[in-house]
Parts: structure tokens; sequence; C-alpha cells
């Protein structure tokens, strides 16, 4: 005797409420997945400005010359950005060696590529104009310390150790003294032993 087969596939009642469930968990996950974008965007920025300062360090070490990392909002490529004006906010920058005289572009990044939304402010020293000069030992010229804070101010304030605090986990370059490169977290506690603090 033959037993009537079951007919396969989902009810219409089950197709919707499997569509209900997805559209709630896609829902409830698209702004943690734009907080996690805007971040990685951060940190591939801080990734970019962090190698450019230690390839200057290198370069000054290496050559046995001055080499200058310099922060500029001027756009271009070559011999044309040896000669950019410093700017302590702006998003482009130079790595160039002292070639007798003049400069030599080592490395360029123009035209703010891979930064929308993200700002840059440098602090340094008195008189600091963007610019960190490195001399041949790897120190920094004249010996202070300087910093380069990168924030995404368009998605968000930053996170803060303490007080008030944004979903942005903004990040820091600094230039020690002796010319040590570090990149860190300023939100992140040194008192808790976290190694991302600053």
């Amino acid at each position: 005797m033959l037993t009537p087969m079951r007919p396969l596939g989902f009810t219409l009642i089950e197709l919707l409420v499997g569509m209900t469930i997805a559209g709630v968990l896609l829902a409830l996950g698209v702004p943690a997945l734009s907080t996690y974008l805007q971040n990685s965007k951060l940190t591939n920025a801080a990734n970019v400005y962090y190698g450019a300062v230690q390839t200057a360090r290198t370069e000054a070490i290496r050559r046995n010359v001055p080499v200058q990392f310099v922060l500029t909002s001027a756009s271009g490529t070559g011999s044309a950005m040896a000669t950019a004006a410093a700017d302590p906010a702006g998003l482009n920058w130079v790595v160039r060696a002292a070639s007798g005289a003049s400069f030599e572009t080592v490395e360029t990044k123009g035209d703010a590529e891979g930064s929308a939304g993200v700002t840059i402010s440098a602090a340094g020293p008195a008189g600091f104009d963007g610019t960190i000069a490195f001399n041949g030992f790897g120190a920094p010229v004249p010996p202070a310390s300087y910093t380069i804070d990168i924030k995404n101010p368009a998605a968000g304030a930053c996170a803060a150790a303490s007080g008030p605090s944004g979903p942005m986990r903004c990040r820091r370059i600094v230039v020690s003294p002796a010319g040590r490169v570090s990149a860190c977290d300023p939100a992140a506690s040194a008192a808790s032993g976290d190694t991302r603090a600053c």
C-alpha cells in the first residue's frame, strides 16, 4: 500500500516569520556595523600616519641626514611636494630628506586619499607648524614630544577614559623626545594595564 508523500518546502507563514526575524536582526546589527566601519577607518588612518612617521625616522638614520615628516594641505606627488607648506591640520603628508641645500621627496600621501571624514590635529613644542624633523640619530629636532590626533567627528565623539564618551575609538601617534614613535588609544586606561593606552 502506497503512502501519500508529504509536500516539500515552506509554507507562506514560515517564510514570513523567517523574514521578520532576519529583518529584526539586521536592524539591530546595522548601527553596530556602522560604528565598526568608522572605527576601522580611524585605525587605518592611524596606521598610515604611524608608518609615515616611522619611515621619516628610519630614513634619517639610514641616510644619516635630516629628514622631515610634514603634514600639509597641499596635494600633488613627487617633487611638487618637496616644498609643500606645513599645516598641523593637513590631511596630506610628505616625507622629505635633505639633499644639499634643498629636500628631495621620499614618500607622499596626497589628495586626502582614504581619509573621508577623518580630521588631523598635530601638536608639538612652541612654534610647531606641522613638521617633525629627525636627525641622523633618529631623534626629533628640537627634542620634544609631538602628537598627531586622528578623529572622525562626522561619525561621533571620541570615547573617553572618564567623563562623557562617544562611540569612536580615536587614535593618537606620539613621538617621544628620544624619537620613539608609538600609536595609542587616548580612551584606554594605563591604570588598568591596557597596552593601548597613551
